[in-house]
């Protein structure tokens, strides 16, 4: 019961902490968007993601995210050699705790590919978009209702929201760079991709309080990773390494891991009766805080992905290390085998 207790108020402070906190996914590369604003059309012409993410359910107290992107390339020329634009639009849906601290945010991404060569480009965006914040409830858990022995909800929380629902516009910008190499045979593709990435979020620093005439700047969030996608020779299998860190105010977050992909079908690139379809595996880590195992799998043009965070952090020994669940659908026309984009 005391542990408990503990717990429900480590998940209230949490709850309030995060109120200067973005929202963040294991398979942080299906949720490109707020990962960077310039993936907006740089690996693939048009794509569409979704993505799911729970948070300690089963104490009672979970977190829930939910986001929806699509982006694509709209002024590409197969004869243009120097550049061309991309749109991308994202959607997410945040829900904090037993207090139902919610954000809704939509935000439209703007991204310049420059092409350097046949293999790289250098990629540069802005992002705008409008966040909409609001408690459904501001009955919580509070450290001041401990009576020394108990929790006691008789006792006086001494919080006072007066500002429960609030928006703001924000703005974020990016730069990527993209080197992307592909060999393609009657039934065999071999490819090397490598993303190197960094962004900053809310750089209009948007008053983030609850509370009317505080003054609550949020944080600057930034945001810088480096992924790749390289064929191992000889071989059915690509390693899809990937590291990702991101800062906003005192909170640091690493993320580093590899995907193992094994390709059953690599697909035609002639006829496009033949569908590719991969497994893979992934091990990261989200460092002082969970291991996490991801399983993808690749069908044509779509991916459906799975996540477990298993937690390592200070919680553990209140949470029987429970974790995090997430899933994701990704759709990317021009990647696969049977339905192509050709702009011819």
């Amino acid at each position: 019961m005391k542990n408990a207790f503990y717990l429900s108020i480590a998940l209230a402070v949490t709850t309030l902490t995060l109120q200067a906190q973005d929202i963040h996914f294991s398979n942080t590369e299906y949720a490109p968007l707020i990962l960077n604003p310039a993936l907006a059309g740089a690996n693939s012409p048009i794509q569409a993601n979704m993505a799911y993410r729970t948070q300690w359910g089963q104490l009672g107290s979970s977190f829930r995210t939910t986001m929806a992107s699509v982006d694509a390339r709209i002024t590409e020329d197969n004869n243009s050699k120097s550049n061309f634009l991309a749109l991308g639009l994202t959607f997410f849906n945040d829900r904090i705790g037993e207090m139902g601290m919610v954000t809704n945010n939509v935000a439209l991404s703007v991204a310049d590919h420059i092409k350097l060569n046949a293999k790289s480009q250098l990629s540069l965006a802005i992002s705008a978009g409008y966040s909409l914040r609001s408690f459904e409830n501001t009955d919580g858990i509070w450290a001041s209702q401990y009576d020394g022995v108990a929790y006691n909800p008789g006792l006086a929380s001494g919080e006072d929201f007066n500002n429960q629902n609030f928006g703001y516009f924000d703005a974020g910008a990016g730069l990527l760079y993209t080197y992307n190499k592909k060999i393609k045979a009657m039934a065999k593709k071999s490819n090397k991709r490598v993303n190197v990435g960094v962004a900053a979020y809310h750089i209009t620093r948007p008053n983030n309080s609850f509370v009317e005439l505080a003054s609550e700047k949020l944080p600057i969030r930034y945001s810088a990773f480096l992924n790749a996608d390289i064929s191992i020779d000889g071989t059915d299998g690509n390693v899809m390494p990937g590291v990702f860190y991101q800062r906003q105010g005192t909170f640091s977050q690493l993320l580093l891991g590899t995907y193992y992909k094994y390709k059953f079908n690599n697909g035609s690139n002639y006829t496009g009766y033949e569908r590719p379809f991969a497994v893979s595996l992934g091990i990261f880590t989200r460092l002082k805080d969970s291991y996490i195992a991801k399983l993808m799998i690749d069908w044509d043009q779509f991916s459906l992905g799975y996540a477990y965070d298993f937690t390592i952090s200070s919680l553990t020994s209140n949470s029987n290390r429970l974790g995090a669940s997430e899933i994701f659908l990704r759709f990317n026309v021009g990647d696969g085998g049977g339905f192509r984009y050709n702009r011819n």
